[in-house]
């Protein structure tokens, strides 16, 4: 594990200001969101082959709440640990809400948004589960991502007391490149001009503080936490995650409850930023886990170097206008296209976009980046696979370029939510663009000046806060569209989606400087009230291991272990997933305190240095390996099956260089099913030694 520290000066600042009136109320928590471990497809690569094997790192909603001081106006923004929101995730939040807290919070001013982690179980998304591309829809997954987020807002609410905001902002080195770069030289010699780099380097700091003393931090920089590949199949948090995890970890937050320090690692405009640096899905690390430490730990570096000379404090109202827009339509005037009156189109996916990015590993076979022309051969397996989804020539006219590989927008319903969430939201002198996309760099450059143009703002303190309240692809801009790489063909309006995007942002703007009210004339589509395919994770009663028992140690540890080891322990045990809940504990490494048979607990599922990983033991004889599926356009995803078999499950610890000499053992907090009831047990392995430096 990389040795993490925040500086001492950190923890024990001196802050300017001190003895003045508090601007803000504030508060921060965590809500535990870590969906089903096993048999669910990830969500992010969408590759067939990613279906969840155990746990690496628990998934976590981080929430800051913040009031102005009369506690007139409030939002609370929510980063999740997952690839995106939904919709209906975000409906299904207010209402329980609602339910605890009356209408304190809303569609305005409650913002949840992803970090887009690539190492999350999906199974909560109603388009994909009626899609081409969908799983199946898990409702334990759906309730434990709303149950965690809604958990985390209650009790940053409940935490809500008078503090002080701090800002600071500053690069972030050799954490992201530009993995899209023949598309951005598309853009104007002159724009480019005006930037330093491709991709931007500068990460957004807030810096939370009540009574003297520090209690969070929020930031944003502009990364794709894909560092961890589609080969791996632990549930983990990625390069932002991990960042999270060194910093919290630092501060002494060890996710026992209130009171705790916590810090957000949020994304912005990464839509065709990538951590894998050599641009071949690798690097900068040997493996792809050490790349996610190295990125992950710059950009924690960063933050704390940030958060220790933060002085600039937010001062000012908090206000915020939302609307819903309908994408498959957008008029855009010509002051925002260049080329007079344009238009959006109904979504599409593009044939680029089945291509995949080849900096995080590409996609199906068949497709390479910067496709413009159909294949008829092609074209006719979807027609088979989607009969009832034709694209008309209009509609194929409007996405020129675009080879057209699936019109999502035209299916009844859409595979893709049409009407989209946008807001503008300022906290002071900070100003947050909020939206549900994937926004390239030059998308969101754009957006920051011309919102900040219509603020009278600095575009400095405008923040793009993408995978914001629900997901809708990829935004480029229409030079970029043009190339027609992965970001391009999963652009999912046409070639003016980013126009339409910053016309509508800076409506939003100027109704925040205005005054004046913003009318909604469209919503979304409620689509847990339409039918959909819901899978239940329970499977049969699981037999009985052969010759043992669930708990038995089937590979024990080594007898003794040195600092920079690793000490695995194998037991028989059962589904995972069977009465799934999100607070379960799977593994916890114990040390011998100094009294005799005094068991202490020093690492926990939550630590990055863990993991379990189950795998199935079946009493028959073995099937051939199937040949192995390339991706993206794979027409039968993958289906949960739940199968009478026991399961082996592997518990290993990476023993750090500063691990204290002594006896050790590994835990399991295990489960089985018999007579159509879950038995909870709990296993030890044999002690084991880690020896002195």
């Amino acid at each position: 594990m990389r040795t993490f520290l925040v500086p001492l000066v950190a923890l024990v600042c001196l802050l300017p200001n001190v003895g003045q009136a508090d601007e803000y109320l504030i508060g921060r928590a965590t809500g535990d969101i870590t969906l089903p471990v096993w048999g669910i497809q990830m969500l992010g690569y969408v590759h067939p082959q990613q279906v969840g094997k155990g746990l690496r790192q628990r998934l976590y909603a981080r929430t800051f709440v913040i009031a102005d001081a009369k506690d007139e106006h409030r939002l609370a923004y929510v980063t999740c640990e997952v690839a995106f929101v939904t919709h209906t995730v975000k409906l299904a939040a207010l209402e329980r809400l609602r339910e605890k807290l009356g209408d304190r919070y809303s569609q305005a001013n409650l913002i949840v948004a992803g970090t887009h982690t690539h190492g999350a179980p999906g199974g909560y998304h109603h388009h994909l589960s009626m899609s081409i591309l969908g799983g199946d829809f898990f409702t334990q997954a759906f309730d434990a991502l709303v149950d965690g987020i809604v958990e985390s807002v209650v009790a940053a609410d409940a935490d809500l007391k008078p503090g002080r905001i701090y800002l600071a902002q500053g690069d972030v080195e050799d954490a992201n490149a530009n993995r899209s770069a023949v598309a951005y030289r598309n853009n104007p010699a002159e724009e480019q001009a005006k930037y330093k780099s491709a991709v931007d380097t500068n990460m957004t700091l807030l810096k939370f503080v009540r009574d003297d003393a520090p209690i969070g931090m929020l930031n944003w920089f502009a990364v794709h936490p894909t560092s961890v590949n589609y080969f791996y199949k632990l549930t983990v948090s990625d390069n932002k995650g991990y960042a999270a995890y060194a910093i919290e970890e630092a501060h002494g937050a060890r996710h026992k409850g209130p009171g705790e320090f916590v810090a957000a690692f949020a994304n912005t405009n990464c839509g065709d930023a990538t951590p894998n640096l050599n641009l071949d899905a690798t690097g900068p690390g040997r493996t792809d886990l050490e790349s996610c430490t190295i990125i992950g730990g710059r950009q924690a570096d960063a933050a704390a170097r940030l958060f220790d000379s933060a002085a600039e404090e937010l001062k000012g109202p908090i206000d915020i206008r939302h609307t819903f827009v309908d994408f498959s339509h957008v008029v855009v005037a010509g002051e925002f296209t260049g080329q007079g009156e344009q238009h959006t189109c109904p979504s599409a996916w593009g044939y680029a976009f089945a291509a995949g990015s080849d900096a995080e590993g590409g996609g199906h076979s068949l497709f390479k980046e910067g496709m413009t022309k159909s294949d008829p051969s092609i074209d006719s397996l979807i027609r088979l696979a989607l009969p009832n989804v034709k694209a008309t020539p209009e509609f194929i006219e409007c996405q020129k370029p675009k080879a057209v590989l699936i019109a999502s927008g035209l299916a009844r319903p859409p595979m893709h939510e049409q009407v989209l969430p946008l807001g503008v939201a300022r906290i002071g002198q900070l100003v947050l663009v909020i939206g549900p996309g994937e926004f390239t760099t030059m998308s969101g450059r754009r957006f920051r000046e011309a919102v900040g143009k219509e603020l009278g703002v600095e575009p400095r303190y405008v923040v793009v806060a993408g995978y914001s309240n629900d997901f809708a692809g990829y935004v480029t801009t229409w030079h970029e569209y043009q190339l027609q790489q992965y970001e391009g063909g999963h652009t999912l309006f046409g070639p003016w989606t980013e126009a339409a995007y910053r016309q509508e942002f800076v409506r939003l703007a100027h109704a925040l400087k205005t005054g004046e009210s913003v009318t909604t004339t469209v919503e979304p589509t409620d689509m847990r009230t339409l039918p959909h395919r819901k899978v239940a994770l329970d499977g049969p009663d699981e037999r009985t291991p052969p010759d043992a028992q669930f708990g038995d140690v089937v590979t024990p540890p080594k007898e003794k272990y040195a600092p920079g080891e690793t000490a695995s322990v194998t037991f028989w045990s059962g589904s995972p997933v069977n009465e799934y809940d999100r607070h379960d504990k799977f593994m916890a490494v114990e040390r011998l305190a100094q009294v005799p048979d005094n068991w202490e607990v020093v690492r926990e599922d939550f630590d990055w240095d863990t993991a379990a990983e189950w795998e199935r033991v079946s009493g028959s004889k073995p099937k051939p390996p199937r040949p192995p599926r390339t991706g993206i356009l794979d027409l039968a995803p993958p289906r949960y099956s739940a199968k009478p078999d026991p399961f082996q499950v592997t518990i290993t610890w990476d023993i750090g260089a500063g691990t204290a000499p002594g006896k050790y053992r590994l835990v399991h907090y295990g489960r089985h099913k018999h007579d159509g009831k879950v038995e909870r047990f709990t296993a030890y392995s044999p002690v084991f030694e880690v020896a002195g430096p």
